[in-house]
């Protein structure tokens, strides 16, 4: 793994995921265990974006660390899932080094879909969603999470969940939130264990994601992943 990543991740589950045999590692901040909150940050999908050339980069285990670390802290590209979402939390159309590197290092950052989609064209399939939210269910446990904050409110993706959840036999409760123009939030509390487990669906903010609203979803739901500054409340 690159040095680029020293300091801002954390490799102390890295055995653990090994046993889950993912596709992936996530990404885990190297401030994530001592947050207040454990929190999850929950992507969709990768893509072969670059044809060919790219594929064994990209199937590297540690291609989605190095991508946050370039894409997320350092913001060396444009990214617009990323810098929709921080500017979300923070409040602000231009969140600074300092608050990027604050918010990245106190969350984990994975992707659902646990295989590689051939083109942007490409969505994942029924039987995507189910392996991907068994995965995750289990990396949960490993991480010992207490909330989740997902890109995406297509049904397919939450149906797949909900059916997986009643196949185990894991309690859960829904609730909807505010609309946000025509899309409406969904925040699910399910029974991990003994712990509730809160898991807060928003639109995926790569496009048509209305920041300044959502930065209001997230307030509304106590799901803040960083702690509220006077600036940003």
């Amino acid at each position: 793994m690159s040095s680029a990543t020293d300091g801002y991740l954390d490799h102390s589950f890295d055995n653990d995921f090994a046993g889950l045999e993912l596709k992936w590692l996530p990404w885990v901040g190297s401030r994530y265990q001592e947050s207040a909150c454990k929190t999850i940050i929950l992507g969709e999908s990768i893509y072969l974006y670059d044809g060919e050339p790219s594929r064994q980069r990209i199937l590297d285990r540690n291609s989605l660390r190095s991508r946050h670390i370039n894409h997320g802290i350092l913001a060396k590209f444009k990214s617009r899932y990323l810098r929709n979402f921080e500017r979300a939390v923070f409040k602000k159309n231009r969140p600074n080094l300092l608050e990027r590197t604050d918010l990245w290092t106190g969350v984990i950052y994975h992707n659902l879909v646990p295989r590689l989609l051939e083109s942007l064209k490409e969505r994942p399939t029924h039987n995507d969603y189910t392996q991907g939210w068994s995965e995750f269910l289990q990396i949960t446990k490993v991480v010992q999470a207490q909330r989740c904050i997902v890109y995406g409110l297509e049904s397919r993706k939450i149906r797949a969940l909900l059916e997986l959840l009643a196949e185990q036999h894991i309690q859960f409760r829904r609730s909807r939130l505010p609309a946000v123009g025509k899309n409406r939030p969904l925040l699910l509390t399910i029974q991990l264990e003994t712990q509730p487990f809160e898991m807060l669906f928003i639109r995926h903010p790569s496009a048509f994601f209305t920041w300044e609203k959502w930065a209001l979803t997230l307030r509304e739901a106590n799901m803040l992943p960083v702690a509220e500054t006077p600036e940003s409340a």
